[in-house]
């Protein structure tokens, strides 16, 4: 394996780059290294191909610039090309859709139990209780940046939507934007809702796509900045683990992130192989943050999947499997205690007792009800049978108290399981 330098001749503004960056200084003739401001990468590997587009920002690039970085492979296997623009992904992060997936689900649960829907509500009507009063009339995203046209009859709910935002007013910005509020006026609100997509924007990349067995990322050569902490910021598509070497692994942030649709611009054709549109587009961001210095390696890349990602994934796209096996599971044991403690006199059938939970999926007025049909009192056979032939039904005053510690138990395992599956993820 040999490696091949790129050298590229800038005259932008922006340089295009990873690696390293040299710029010529007119006064005292000769080239010196150029600070950078962060590095951007997009990778896509497939069938032992890896199609990579690199930028970096500088700052203030003067007109002579050259940039270098190296290839794990040979001069005759690679392409290099210049793209206008830089993908912009928009997924959400998996592992942290979990615990929003968790709680829906529990909560869901709980919902069955009726006398808990107001607790479960309130939750989400306190969240949006202090933007009520806040009218947004215009919602715009484009470019990192959102703008939002709202109107307000009231001061103070106007700055409880910009606290919510991240911007806490001064008193004297209060003052002034009291003059307006309730007066006809719009108010136009914008704000930088994805820095690194704002940062992004018009971007020069390079492409370079090369043969390799393992994805491939250049950090050595941006170890020349020693003491200079270089964000760098890397996309992989598809779910990848870094080999993170003892320099750097504690500087490194992954996580992994699935868009629904992913529309493919035209100058970014290359990079995902022709294709158009992806469904469901699943991608990795691994970002370093260190002294150059620790930068003693390059970035060697697995295509592999940890096993939380896994879980995760699970979790995520399979809510009604585990939501309802953990239903089942909380409905069984909390009629099995229940009626273990509430009939233990009788020598209660605990299997009887935790299937008798399954009438839970009616909701606890439904269970309640079922109740009233259920065997508590042992009695003579024949007696039995003559209450059968003309429909009676025997009262126990005990099933008041078993069906109130049913719901009980059901409530406290639900949350008991719902704080152990956020423990866990």
């Amino acid at each position: 394996m040999c490696l091949i330098l790129v050298i590229l001749l800038s005259t932008i503004s922006l340089a295009s780059a990873d690696g390293m960056i040299h710029v010529y200084d007119p006064d005292m003739q000769f080239w010196k290294l150029q600070k950078e401001n962060r590095q951007l990468c997009v990778v896509n590997y497939e069938n032992g191909f890896e199609n990579m587009v690199l930028a970096v920002d500088v700052y203030n690039l003067d007109k002579k610039a050259v940039w270098i970085f190296p290839i794990p492979a040979t001069p005759n296997n690679v392409t290099v090309d210049l793209i206008d623009g830089f993908p912009e992904f928009h997924g959400y992060d998996v592992k942290k859709r979990v615990d929003e997936k968790i709680s829906i689900v529990f909560n869901a649960m709980r919902l069955s139990q009726i006398y808990t829907i107001p607790f479960v509500m309130f939750g989400m009507f306190s969240m949006s209780k202090s933007m009520e009063e806040v009218i947004i009339h215009k919602h715009v995203e484009k470019m990192g940046l959102t703008v939002e046209l709202v109107t307000t009859e009231n001061g103070s709910t106007l700055y409880d939507y910009l606290i919510n935002k991240g911007l806490n007013l001064p008193a004297n910005s209060k003052s002034i934007l009291d003059d307006y509020v309730g007066k006809n006026y719009s108010f136009v609100i914008s704000w930088i809702s994805d820095f690194e997509r704002f940062e992004r924007e018009s971007v020069i990349g390079v492409y370079v796509a090369f043969p390799t067995n393992k994805i491939y990322f250049p950090l050595k050569p941006t170890s020349v900045y020693d003491e200079l902490e270089i964000p760098i910021l890397i996309y992989v598509i598809g779910y990848v683990t870094p080999k993170l070497y003892p320099e750097i692994e504690k500087d490194v942030q992954v996580n992994y992130f699935v868009q629904s649709h992913y529309s493919v611009p035209d100058q970014l054709s290359h990079l995902f192989n022709g294709k158009t549109k992806i469904k469901d587009l699943k991608y990795t961001k691994i970002k370093i943050y260190t002294p150059s210095k620790n930068l003693v390696e390059d970035l060697w890349i697995d295509c592999s999947i940890l096993i939380d990602v896994v879980l995760a994934e699970f979790v995520n796209n399979s809510a009604w499997v585990w939501g309802t096996m953990l239903f089942v599971l909380s409905s069984c044991l909390a009629s099995m205690f229940a009626g273990t403690i509430v009939f233990r006199k009788d020598n209660p059938d605990r299997k009887k007792f935790a299937l008798f939970g399954l009438w839970n999926f009616l909701s606890l007025i439904g269970f309640a009800f079922m109740t009233m049909f259920l065997k508590t009192k042992k009695l003579e056979p024949e007696l039995e049978k003559l209450l059968e032939s003309h429909a009676v039904v025997i009262w126990d005053d005990r099933k008041i108290l078993f069906v109130f510690l049913f719901s009980v138990f059901f409530v406290i395992l639900t949350l008991i399981f719902e704080v152990v599956l956020h423990y866990i993820f």
